[in-house]
């Protein structure tokens, strides 16, 4: 085809309107036969011509797009870019990972690479525009960039990237930047990445993220506790040092680091050694998070044989971490129960920052078995734990279970003690914090 005849083509498809696949073809054909000054000269009917397949078929519209800027990399086309966006993230189709490839491969070199054309097509559209799967897509791949990435540049908290976490993310999803660095060590964590789970969490903690305290704190005790029995209780001490200085209410962590100064000083460990709860509690913990499940049972099952735990006078109250992990790892809620009892004890209201289950799953565990035991933990929790969904859905779980055992207590003719939990529930339900 000439190029005369490449435009002629081109222009009669563009009167076809509605229709995608007579624009599509006339469209290849043109940036295949035209020569690169007929492409200049025709970049206005180019974009316009993306833009009507944008409105239909956003996907579709995005292929097209990359062709033309593989063939007119001179060429910006800011129009059609914000047309096949805004439709996009408005009706997506099936192909998300495709599409994000082909745009952010097509505008990579372009003033405008992808995530800062999505920042500012997203800022000038009502945030109830892009629907829920897209967000929950294009978040999940804005996190996997970052982590790609994280040794270079976008690590840094003003890259367009962390810009567009929270404008990209559906409701509900994390807004400060020190969360999103939390969420990322919670993945790298998952992943069995330890030290990248550990520079994630101390970002999050610098940009003000309470919750990656006691998360740094805990891989940092690990840590210590591995250089401790390892043989190299300078290490130790580093490690054991910052866990208790970043989660002061965990008092194991101030006693393995005591334990790691007088090891290293070649005195007598006094307090946590290797072997105690809290020294049992983190092995086991760097056994889980290499995957040998069994072999962290196995050590705390011997744990608590050398503590004495299930003797005639029942278990050690300091044997409460023990108990908790391993009752959860054995689904034995009432062990769980117990030992958040012991926790609870003695930490009080502060008991949800030392245990090292996490407040959730010691509070659905003990719902299940001692429904007036897991309303006191429900009331002692921090008012932004409390007022959430953790804790509403457990206190209406308690507050019904606590409801059935009054009614038991008053057909025992036990009018006092019904009345008792009646008022209990009713706190529970109404979330009084009195």
């Amino acid at each position: 085809m000439s190029d005369a005849g490449a435009v002629r083509a081109f222009r009669m498809a563009t009167h076809r309107e509605g229709e995608v696949e007579p624009r599509l073809v006339a469209m290849r054909d043109f940036l295949a036969n035209a020569s690169d000054a007929e492409v200049a000269r025709n970049r206005g009917l180019i974009e316009s011509q993306v833009e009507a397949v944008a409105a239909q078929q956003p996907e579709t519209a995005a292929r097209m797009l990359a062709d033309v800027l593989a063939r007119d990399p001179q060429g910006r086309y800011p129009r059609a870019v914000d047309a096949v966006l805004r439709w996009w993230v408005v009706q997506p189709g099936d192909g998300f990972a495709e599409t994000w490839g082909i745009l952010d491969q097509a505008l990579a070199n372009g003033p405008r690479p992808l995530e800062r054309a999505l920042l500012e097509v997203l800022g000038a559209l009502d945030p109830r525009a892009p629907v829920r799967h897209w967000r929950v897509a294009a978040t999940t791949r804005v996190l996997e960039r970052l982590e790609e990435r994280f040794e270079q540049p976008s690590r840094h908290l003003d890259h367009d990237l962390w810009r567009l976490l929270p404008v990209v993310a559906p409701p509900g999803a994390p807004t400060g930047r020190g969360d999103w660095a939390c969420v990322l060590g919670d993945r790298a964590a998952a992943r069995g990445e330890e030290t990248e789970a550990r520079t994630c969490y101390r970002l999050a903690f610098e940009q003000g993220c309470a919750a990656a305290a006691p998360r740094l704190a805990h891989r940092l005790a690990v840590e210590g506790h591995r250089e401790l029995v390892g043989g190299d209780p300078g290490r130790a001490v580093r490690f054991l040092y910052e866990a208790a200085m970043l989660d002061p209410d965990h008092a194991e962590y101030g006693e393995l680091h005591r334990a790691a100064v007088a090891a290293r000083d070649g005195r007598p460990a006094a307090g946590t050694r290797p072997g105690s709860p809290a020294a049992l509690v983190l092995e086991a913990a760097d056994l889980l998070e290499r995957g040998d499940d069994m072999g962290a049972v196995r050590l705390l099952r011997r744990g608590l044989r050398e503590a004495g735990d299930g003797d005639a006078g029942g278990p050690h109250p300091d044997t409460w971490p023990v108990r908790l992990l391993l009752g959860a790892l054995e689904d034995h809620d009432a062990m769980v129960a117990d030992a958040a009892r012991d926790l609870f004890e003695r930490y009080g209201t502060a008991w949800s920052r030392s245990t090292p289950l996490g407040p959730g799953l010691v509070l659905h565990r003990v719902a299940r078995v001692d429904p007036e035991l897991a309303a006191a933990l429900v009331e002692s929790l921090p008012p932004d734990l409390r007022a959430g969904r953790l804790g509403q859905a457990v206190s209406t779980a308690a507050a019904y279970r606590i409801l059935a055992s009054g009614v038991r207590a008053l057909g025992a003719g036990r009018p006092e003690v019904a009345r008792a939990r009646a008022d209990l529930a009713e706190r529970l339900l109404d979330g009084d914090e009195a």
